[in-house]
């Protein structure tokens, strides 16, 4: 089972990476026009800042997920590097399940403050868009993913504790396997 949950994660980490490649190349596309735009047409064009700010935002929270995903965060283990291995798949159990918690309340936060931010729209793109899309979505969006992770993450721990090998992939072997 966490074989095909893991190969659902790894999909979801494939769209993420082509969003954020996505996003990199608008960003650069966009503000190089506008560089061209201003300096050699002397014409700027009014979007493109707005545009490329709402690319970083969606490009940040996608980064997030996809670098959990990954096992690209910043992770420190030097209380848990001199326990056991099952002693360790138990603190990482913990530290799993403050994280779920804290990703499940912000993505139903994140879901509450989308039809508030919903209300109002963009100021300078060239078509109306609630702001929404541009805050909260990809925020709730990205702890909705990288709660899906975590969850894999505390089910392979989980597994360790009961005396299994860990199933994780070299992606996240530093998290999981044996401090």
């Amino acid at each position: 089972m966490l074989t095909h949950y893991k190969r659902l994660l790894d999909r979801i980490g494939v769209i993420e990476q082509g969003l954020g490649i996505a996003l990199i190349l608008l960003i650069v596309v966009s503000i190089t026009a506008q560089v061209f735009t201003r300096y050699a047409l002397d014409r700027p064009i009014a979007w493109v800042e707005e545009t490329a700010t709402y690319s970083f935002i969606w490009m940040v929270f996608v980064g997030a997920s996809l670098g959990l995903k990954k096992g690209r965060h910043i992770f420190i283990a030097t209380f848990g590097s001199h326990l056991p291995t099952r002693a360790a798949a138990a603190m990482r159990v913990l530290v799993w399940l403050l994280m779920l918690g804290t990703l499940v309340v912000l993505v139903q936060q994140g879901i509450k403050v989308m039809g508030v931010e919903g209300r109002s729209s963009t100021v300078s793109l060239p078509i109306e868009l609630p702001r929404s899309l541009f805050y909260s979505l990809p925020l709730t969006l990205s702890s909705a993913s990288m709660a899906l992770t975590t969850l894999w993450l505390l089910l392979n721990d989980l597994a360790v504790l009961r005396g299994s090998p860990p199933a994780a992939p070299a992606a996240v072997a530093p998290m999981v396997g044996p401090l």
